[in-house]
């Protein structure tokens, strides 16, 4: 973990004894009031955080044995246990140190005589006391140590989630390019049947630059939206070609140009259009895309195509592996947030996508 997220932490730890410092100088001082004394309560407020340090010395090496001796499952009475005796020898370690402190301070000078009384008086009055604070101070190790195991597993799982995702996308992106190519090419070799080689050539050299500018991009997951209509008016220039009635009208608004979508999402949508509406009726030959902001959290884009309904309901299942895939690829992209809906109209078919704003 980094380093510069550990620092607070250590900070705060170190602020925990300051504040039991203020919390028993003041208690104190207070006592001193109430006897009617005069102690002044920033010498003892020194006093006690020269006091509450050594806790904060201690601290380090508790936190180490904390994680050298886990209380977990496997090691729940085996680590009591330990630290039962760690505490016992820490805390009087800690008294032996006080009444060091104690002695020198009350009579400038530390003698064994004067030390016994000390270590006495606070081993039977603190020794419960600090022994608790052993405790507390092991239980804040574990928690740490839980918390930071508990942001790794987290972190671990974000990872391994976007490489599901992502190995998600690029099947379903794999899936697209061959669907794509495959169409244009049959569509190619009937146009070469039909004694229309100029086509074909002018077919085949917009199939290049569409293969070029895929290739360029495939790299990216998203785009943006400018670049994805780049894509879609070379495809749709490849089908005019074989149809030189189809019309196209793209309804560009430049405010939304710079918003990023999944790439390759349009182009199968469009495909269908000329495939299952246009293609089938001598009478449809436009095709359309716009693009909106609905409200203050989302936008949508719309492609509509003359020709026979594709469909009656909003569901996408079930017609075929373009639709399917761009209703997958926006699950996996938008968790839920976006969606697609094909519905039918009197003389074509409507599909509207609904994104977030990012």
């Amino acid at each position: 973990m980094d380093s510069t997220k550990m620092r607070p932490k250590r900070w705060a730890i170190h602020l925990i004894w300051v504040v039991a410092a203020l919390f028993t100088s003041t208690q104190l001082y207070l006592k001193v009031l109430d006897a009617n004394g005069t102690e002044s309560w920033f010498k003892l407020f020194w006093i006690q955080l020269l006091v509450w340090s050594i806790w904060g010395l201690f601290s380090p090496g508790i936190f180490w044995l904390g994680k050298r001796f886990r209380i977990d499952r496997q090691t729940y009475f085996q680590g009591v246990f330990i630290h039962i005796i760690l505490a016992v020898l820490i805390v009087l370690a800690y008294l032996a140190i006080y009444s060091l402190i104690w002695n020198f301070l009350g009579v400038g000078s530390v003698n064994w005589q004067g030390f016994q009384t000390y270590f006495k008086v606070f081993f039977l009055n603190l020794f419960h006391w600090h022994f608790f604070i052993y405790m507390a101070v092991i239980g804040g190790s574990h928690a740490l140590q839980y918390h930071r195991e508990s942001e790794k597993r987290a972190m671990e799982s974000a990872s391994l989630e976007k490489q599901l995702i992502l190995s998600e996308l690029n099947t379903i992106k794999a899936q697209l390019s061959p669907h794509f190519l495959f169409n244009t090419i049959n569509n190619v070799i009937s146009t070469i049947e039909q004694g229309k080689s100029d086509r074909a050539s002018g077919m085949l050299v917009r199939l290049g630059d569409f293969l070029r500018c895929s290739l360029q991009e495939s790299k990216h997951d998203m785009i943006s939206l400018k670049k994805e209509l780049e894509y879609v008016r070379t495809y749709l220039e490849i089908e005019k070609f074989r149809n030189p009635e189809l019309q196209i009208l793209i309804d560009e608004k430049k405010e939304l140009l710079h918003h990023r979508i999944p790439n390759f999402i349009l182009q199968p949508i469009v495909e269908n259009g000329i495939k299952h509406g246009i293609s089938k009726s001598k009478k449809a030959n436009r095709i359309e895309l716009g693009m909106e902001q609905t409200d203050s959290s989302h936008w949508k884009l719309w492609i509509y195509n003359e020709g026979p309904p594709y469909a009656s309901h909003k569901s996408t299942h079930g017609k075929g592996i373009g639709l399917q895939n761009t209703q997958d690829r926006l699950t996996q992209v938008y968790r839920g947030k976006a969606s697609i809906e094909l519905m039918a109209t009197n003389d074509g078919t409507l599909v509207e996508i609904k994104l977030p704003l990012a």
